[in-house]
């Protein structure tokens, strides 16, 4: 388990929407959804109440987990991993390449790099392979699990519980750096000395310069993508 060093500087990234456009995690759900019109329909019964807990830190994981669940029920667990596997060997990533310059930049100062994200472990572990950065960084994710013939989210790793897994697998802040896309990361924005925000909505940008203050800074030099 990685510990700090104290001569060593701790730089966090996001992954989707800091890294790369997209929410790779939210393609997958929408891309199984549509699929199927058992499983769409299902999906249209639950948003009225589902759908709102995307957007509450609290019940995030309950939203997604629901949405996941009927992504998933029916299958086996290796004909979800073959789906799985299928959809991310299709994904395009597109990088945002001032972020992943940075990335990269920091890794070659030796620096101690983490990217922390939503996505799930398969799903963030291949495409930081993809990305060239396989064992140069370290990951923390979003863990999934069986539930009544499906998947759903045991540990959904943004927020509050971004910062916990962060330093439940060692890496303690304060942090040098921290880069995300949105405001739900305060935790791990306010933990470090210098904050970014990547490609920004307005309203997060708002929130965070009064949670943060002088030490955000703002990247806005891209495009939102559309995946």
């Amino acid at each position: 388990m990685p510990t700090n060093n104290p001569e060593t500087e701790i730089v966090v990234y996001d992954m989707d929407g800091t890294l790369f456009r997209g929410d790779c995690g939210g393609a997958f759900i929408k891309q199984r959804i549509r699929a199927s019109i058992g499983r769409l329909v299902l999906s249209a019964l639950v948003a009225p109440f589902a759908y709102p807990m995307l957007h509450i830190p609290s019940l995030r994981r309950l939203g997604v987990s629901i949405y996941l669940w009927i992504a998933s029920v029916g299958m086996t667990e290796s004909g979800y991993s073959e789906i799985l596997e299928q959809f991310i060997e299709q994904y395009r990533i597109n990088p945002i390449e001032p972020v992943l310059s940075e990335c990269r930049k920091d890794i070659a100062e030796g620096k101690k790099v983490v990217i922390a994200t939503g996505a799930g472990h398969e799903m963030a572990s291949a495409f930081i392979r993809r990305l060239g950065m396989e064992n140069q960084v370290g990951l923390v994710t979003s863990q999934s699990a069986r539930f009544f013939g499906g998947m759903i989210s045991a540990v959904q790793c943004n927020g509050e519980v971004k910062l916990s897994e962060l330093i439940r697998n060692g890496y303690l802040p304060p942090y040098k750096k921290a880069y995300s896309d949105t405001a739900s990361d305060l935790p791990i924005l306010r933990s470090a000395e210098t904050a970014f925000l990547v490609n920004y909505r307005e309203k997060d940008l708002h929130f965070l310069k009064m949670k943060l203050g002088k030490k955000l800074q703002a990247i806005r030099q891209v495009s939102p993508g559309v995946q």
